[in-house]
């Protein structure tokens, strides 16, 4: 999720009334609710060390509860009075909770790494859902007025949940409907993606081996038959790429259902995989790109968002 969602998750944890119980406590729940995306500061190193590191170690099942108890002493010392084991408390809250709702999103998170280092993608919600936003907006809103206050936060977070399992629900229809069209044993994986707006409205992508197959799913319209892509059939040359190149290993790792293209540039061949589940036209998003030289050798590495 985008962190201001994050923000707003951990301000309305604070307004619930765990804030109360020490001081520094607002401050470490929005803290935490932000704090396993420090990994951003890989981004300096490129993009390529960015996908290496993001959503790894520091959104994982061991990382994560360090970053907390780490934020909670470096909290302890600075603010005069704080109550340790409250600071604990809210920020393990605040990291667990990012890290759970990352797990709503297509991206994907690492969350027991170091010791699996596959991406779990529930594919409920986009990356920045308004409609969250909304929800939890309204609900920090509503929780500064002295009547409602922590029953008013207490409700929209439950509100927040129950939203994630309509989703959910919504998500294994849209699934259901996809796989439908194929018979069984046919299918090697498949998602059905969120829309940024309508919870009705799903892409679909399906894999079958030797081919893509990709569309829309509405769930409040009638049933459309998914395209056909047909895969571009691995080379030797594009295998030795594959096996040469740690930028396009690292992409390779994380994308779900990878689309190869071969291109011939100026400066030779230009091995490229997309990731289909962040398609969009007119936009080159999640591709790296190899460029080889005629003699063989690997002369730009590229990966870009």
């Amino acid at each position: 999720m985008d962190n201001l969602t994050h923000s707003l998750t951990g301000l309305a944890l604070a307004q619930t009334g765990l804030a109360k119980h020490s001081r520094g406590a607002t401050a470490v729940l929005v803290l935490a609710s932000n704090l396993p995306d420090v990994d951003l500061i890989f981004g300096l190193r490129g993009t390529a060390a960015y996908l290496e590191h993001h959503r790894d170690m520091s959104h994982s099942i061991v990382g994560a509860p360090l970053l907390a108890v780490g934020l909670a002493l470096a909290s302890r010392a600075v603010v005069k009075q704080s109550r340790l084991p409250w600071l604990l408390l809210c920020s393990l809250l605040g990291v667990a909770g990012h890290v759970f709702m990352d797990l709503w999103t297509s991206y994907g998170t690492r969350v027991f790494s170091p010791f699996d280092h596959r991406f779990y993608a529930w594919d409920l919600v986009f990356i920045v859902d308004p409609l969250i936003l909304a929800l939890l907006l309204g609900t920090v809103m509503l929780a500064t007025r002295p009547v409602l206050g922590a029953r008013a936060a207490a409700a929209g977070l439950a509100l927040l949940l129950a939203y994630a399992g309509g989703r959910e629900a919504l998500h294994a229809r849209a699934l259901k409907m996809a796989l439908g069209q194929f018979p069984a044993g046919a299918v090697v994986d498949a998602a059905a993606l969120p829309s940024p707006l309508d919870p009705f409205r799903w892409r679909a992508i399906v894999d079958t081996g030797p081919a893509y197959w990709t569309g829309e799913i509405r769930l409040n319209g009638a049933a459309a038959a998914l395209a056909r892509r047909d895969k571009l059939p691995e080379t030797a040359a594009v295998a030795r790429v594959r096996e040469a190149s740690p930028v396009a290993a690292l992409f390779l790792e994380f994308s779900r259902f990878p689309w190869l293209e071969v291109e011939q540039t100026p400066e030779g061949t230009a091995v490229v995989w997309r990731d289909l589940r962040f398609e969009r036209k007119g936009r080159e998003s999640f591709t790296t790109r190899i460029v080889v030289g005629r003699d063989g050798r690997i002369r730009s590495e590229t990966f870009r968002f």
